[in-house]
C-alpha cells in the first residue's frame, strides 16, 4: 500500500455510489483492491481504469446473457486466496444469465489454467497454486449440487482416474456437467487403484458407462491396468470411455483398451446420450 493508495469510503464518494457498490465491485473482481488490516484501499491507477470501463461499458450483453472477463476476474480472487469473493465473482456469473457449462468451461477452468501457467513459469509461489486448487475445490462443492437434475436416472456413470493421477479438479467438473444431464455419478476420484476401480464399478447398481480421465501421458500404463481389470468384471458392452490431455488421440484410447475417446466434455455428454438411447 502507498500513501496515495484511496479508501473504499473515498472511492464511493469519487463515484457517488454507496460504500456497499463500492465493496460489491471489489469482492466481484471488477475493481482490484488490498486490504490492509479490516480496510481495503485502491490503487488511483486501478480507480481510473475502472472508470474508463464503466465509461465505456465493459460489460455487454449477449442473447441476454452479460458477457464480462469473468475468467480474468476469479483468476484474481483465487489468486488472492479469497474464496468469498470468488464465491461471489461465481454467483454473478449464474445471475449474468449463464449455465453451469459456461461457469465451469468458460470460467473456473480458464482460471485456474492461467493460474497453472503462472505457476509453471515461476511467477507464482507453490502454495498460491495449492491453495486456489482448494478454493476451487470447495466452489465445486458449493455449486455443483445446485444443478443435479431431479427426476428418473438415465443410469449411472462411474467416473475416476487412475493410479498416479492425483489431479481432481477437471473431473470433480465433468462429474457435476454429466449429473446435469440426468445421469448418476459415481465419482471414486484420483489415484484409484486398478482392482479398487473395478469393484467399485462391480458393485454399482444400474451402471452403463466408465470414464476414465487421464491428464499426463506418464499415467498411461496405469490407465491400461485399470481397463485391463474393469473388463475381467463388467459385460463386455459396457462402454468404457477415455479422456484428457493424457490420450491425444483415439489410436492412445484403442491400445488403452478402451472403446472410446472423448476429446471434451460436449463429446463424452454425446457418446454418453448414445449409451442411453440404445439401453
Amino acid at each position: 500500500m502507498s500513501n496515495s493508495d484511496v479508501s473504499l469510503h473515498d472511492v464511493a464518494e469519487m463515484l457517488d455510489v454507496h460504500y456497499m457498490t463500492v465493496y460489491r465491485y471489489v469482492r466481484q473482481g471488477q475493481l482490484p483492491a488490498t486490504k490492509v488490516g479490516r480496510s481495503w484501499y485502491v490503487k488511483p491507477s486501478d480507480l481510473e481504469l475502472f472508470r474508463d470501463a464503466k465509461a465505456h461499458s465493459s460489460e455487454v450483453s449477449e442473447g441476454g446473457k452479460k458477457i464480462a472477463p469473468w475468467a480474468e476476474r476469479l483468476e484474481a480472487q483465487l489468486i488472492q486466496g479469497d474464496q468469498r469473493g470468488a464465491a461471489e465473482i461465481m454467483e454473478a456469473v449464474l445471475r449474468s444469465g449463464h449455465d453451469l457449462y459456461f461457469l465451469y468451461l468458460q470460467v473456473l477452468s480458464p482460471a485456474m489454467s492461467a493460474i497453472g501457467a503462472r505457476w509453471a513459469a515461476g511467477n507464482l509461489e507453490i502454495f498460491v497454486e495449492h491453495r486456489a486448487s482448494n478454493i476451487a475445490m470447495r466452489l465445486i462443492g458449493q455449486f455443483g449440487p445446485r444443478f443435479a437434475r431431479r427426476g428418473v436416472s438415465k443410469g449411472t456413470v462411474v467416473l475416476g482416474s487412475p493410479a498416479d493421477e492425483m489431479h481432481t479438479l477437471s473431473t470433480s467438473m465433468v462429474a457435476d456437467l454429466i449429473r446435469f444431464e440426468g445421469w448418476n455419478v459415481s465419482d471414486v476420484g484420483a489415484n484409484m487403484p486398478a482392482e479398487a476401480f473395478a469393484e467399485a464399478i462391480r458393485q454399482g447398481e444400474d451402471v452403463v458407462a466408465v470414464c476414465i480421465g487421464v491428464t499426463m501421458p506418464g499415467s498411461l500404463p496405469a490407465a491400461q491396468a485399470t481397463i485391463g481389470a474393469i473388463r475381467k468384471v463388467v459385460p463386455r458392452d459396457l462402454p468404457i470411455l477415455v479422456g484428457g490431455a493424457g490420450v491425444p488421440s483415439d489410436e492412445v484410447a484403442r491400445k488403452l483398451g478402451a472403446d472410446r475417446r472423448s476429446g471434451s466434455v460436449h463429446e463424452l455428454i454425446e457418446v454418453l446420450g448414445e449409451v442411453a438411447r440404445r439401453s
